[in-house]
């Protein structure tokens, strides 16, 4: 029988399988930010996604490596919410892992897979040059709090995943 901590893992991952956007949560000297990014996660529920380190909420990881997100499925009954609220280290990857992660990022996303493999001119030659130039980054979760209504209203059930997690 899996354990409570294993059945725990395996709705985490499909939550994140299952979806494909994240609001990640940041703050810096102008205060907290809240970005909508596309995001491919692990088996490990690392959680990978491209964004500039120029914009605000990228200015922010660079300098405090830190994030919050959330990931939820859209519904329109309170009994329907679920999601995930995470917190963790970021950090921009390069190398080997930058192309392992965006090797793990295009099989999520197979219309940035075709972007980038054979843009048409215009809008998409930009979209894939900004891809191979953009900064692939992987947070990886200290600490993941599952929602989900479905079972009953208010279900909270807490995954800590690394040492020294609050």
């Amino acid at each position: 029988m899996p354990k409570a901590s294993d059945r725990l893992q395996a709705s985490i991952r499909e939550l994140l399988e299952s979806q494909n956007t994240m609001t990640l949560a940041t703050c810096g000297p102008d205060g907290p930010w809240a970005a909508a990014v596309f995001f491919a996660s692990d088996a490990g529920l690392n959680l990978y996604f491209v964004s500039d380190p120029r914009t605000r909420h990228g200015c922010d990881l660079m300098a405090t490596e830190r994030a919050a997100a959330a990931v939820h499925p859209d519904c329109n009954a309170w009994g329907e919410i679920r999601g995930l609220q995470l917190e963790g280290a970021v950090a921009p990857l390069d190398g080997d892992a930058r192309e392992a992660a965006l090797k793990r990022y295009l099989v999520k996303f197979p219309q940035v897979r075709r972007l980038e493999e054979q843009p048409r001119e215009g809008d998409e030659t930009v979209i894939a040059t900004r891809l191979r130039q953009a900064t692939l980054f992987r947070l990886i979760p200290e600490r993941i709090r599952l929602i989900d209504n479905r079972r009953r209203f208010g279900f909270k059930a807490e995954l800590v995943l690394h040492e020294g997690a609050a």
